[in-house]
């Protein structure tokens, strides 16, 4: 798990890009009542991971957020009140499985905006094989799921710095 300081350039680059996705979309593609602070809990992530990987580039299509190489990423943020475990769930909803992409990553960004965690990537066909779905209405501990979702714990995604380097040696290969 990476923890990155949001700085203030990250957080212009965010801003900046969760209003140019406003004024282009509206408050489409957002699950839950406070919409603003959700896209821009995403942009935060996206902008961590940029930082943090200069070699990962934004999309130009707005259907996914990173491109690495030929490789398609999408980013995947929860909100948090403090660092995440090891066995904190990756969650994707159910409707977001159809989505054409290679990888996912996975982070989480403190509700006060000043850090962030990069938990870690996993291919999207392996995250399907591997995470359990949790239809909508069932109840774990104090929680009922809203909607369909499925779920796998931090330590079960990759590390960044060696999917990287793996990465980077079949792109090797390829050339």
């Amino acid at each position: 798990m990476i923890e990155v300081i949001i700085t203030s350039e990250i957080l212009e680059e965010a801003k900046k890009r969760n209003e140019e996705y406003f004024n282009r979309f509206g408050h489409s593609g957002t699950h839950r009542t406070n919409k603003d602070r959700q896209r821009m809990t995403g942009y935060l992530a996206e902008a961590c991971i940029h930082d943090t990987f200069p070699e990962i580039k934004y999309s130009d299509n707005y259907l996914v957020d990173f491109m690495l190489n030929s490789s398609s990423i999408d980013s995947k943020a929860q909100g948090c009140n403090s660092k995440p475990l090891d066995f904190y769930s990756a969650t994707l909803y159910e409707e977001q499985r159809n989505r054409d992409t290679n990888y996912y990553i996975f982070s989480r960004v403190k509700n006060d905006f000043s850090i962030a965690w990069i938990c870690g990537i996993i291919s999207k066909v392996k995250f399907f094989q591997v995470a359990k779905l949790k239809e909508a209405g069932t109840k774990t501990n104090n929680f009922t799921y809203d909607q369909s979702r499925y779920e796998l714990e931090y330590k079960d995604l990759g590390d960044m710095y060696r999917f990287l380097d793996w990465h980077n040696e079949i792109n090797k290969v390829i050339s």
